[in-house]
């Protein structure tokens, strides 16, 4: 009889237990200091964040082969295999002054057989960023890097990170955050959409990039000038420096917009402000 009860009790307890999904890791200053390279080569990166995955591919693409490129991981199912590419460091100071490094890994998918670029409207790419302060004693050091499956922007199998648009963009974001605010696009049946996104660069978190909001459409590949259903608007943004952690920006409709259901077409020039929420991590 005890044991019967000793059983059961165990068997409740067993039900009780609910299993909890394991936690996305902290950042931690101290283990990413810990990181030190020589040099901010592509082989020394490979080297640091990939050894173990890296082999050759064939590749046959000019995007591709305009950058130091290897092979990572096993070809998957389709016969696609991804290939990592290495964008020109960018060099920025942070909110200090103190001069910081920028490396891009951009990872896109392959054709194993013809080494093309697997590359169509919805086709997506996604890309490790790592931010990198020189020693005096000239090793490199890890400063913070992207969690892992950062959702990046992208289109027709490539990431929608220009060098030179970050560096353009770049500028204090926060109180203590310096980032990027730079545009990406696509066109699609004769329109042109764009959108801002947002890059923070901090130094007491991970790496990541937010979409800010619209940055203006126009529909000239479709509707000529003249046409009743042509519409063309921009949108600007103005960051609003505060004493506050995270800098409201401020973006300016002008133009010629669609309303949401895409019924009228109305001269449009007004302005909202976003701000950065935290907890969401989203500017809203």
């Amino acid at each position: 009889m005890k044991k019967l009860l000793l059983s059961l009790v165990l068997s409740l307890g067993a039900l009780s237990v609910t299993p909890t999904m394991a936690a996305a890791p902290a950042f931690s200053a101290s283990q990413m200091s810990q990181i030190k390279i020589k040099d901010l080569s592509f082989k020394e990166v490979m080297r640091e964040f990939y050894s173990g995955r890296m082999g050759y591919a064939f590749v046959n693409n000019d995007y591709i082969e305009s950058m130091p490129n290897i092979g990572l991981d096993s070809a998957n199912s389709d016969g696609e295999r991804t290939v990592a590419l290495m964008h020109s460091v960018i060099s920025y100071k942070n909110t200090t002054g103190e001069s910081r490094y920028l490396v891009v890994i951009e990872k896109v998918q392959v054709d194993t057989e013809t080494g093309l670029l697997v590359s169509c409207h919805v086709c997506k790419a996604t890309a490790d960023l790592f931010s990198f302060k020189k020693l005096d004693n000239g090793l490199f050091q890890l400063v913070s890097k992207t969690p892992k499956n950062v959702d990046f922007s992208s289109s027709w199998g490539k990431v929608g990170l220009n060098q030179e648009s970050i560096q353009e963009g770049l500028q204090p974001l926060g109180k203590n955050l310096i980032g990027s605010v730079f545009m990406n696009n696509y066109m699609s049946f004769g329109t042109i959409s764009s959108w801002w996104d947002v890059l923070h660069l901090p130094e007491g978190d991970f790496i990541n990039l937010y979409t800010l909001g619209d940055a203006g459409a126009e529909n000239s590949g479709h509707y000529e000038e003249g046409s009743p259903l042509h519409y063309d608007y921009k949108v600007d943004f103005k960051i609003l420096p505060a004493n506050t952690m995270y800098y409201p920006v401020m973006l300016t409709y002008k133009g010629e917009k669609p309303t949401d259901d895409y019924e009228r077409i109305e001269p449009v020039n007004y302005s909202k402000i976003m701000k950065f929420n935290p907890v969401k991590k989203a500017y809203e």
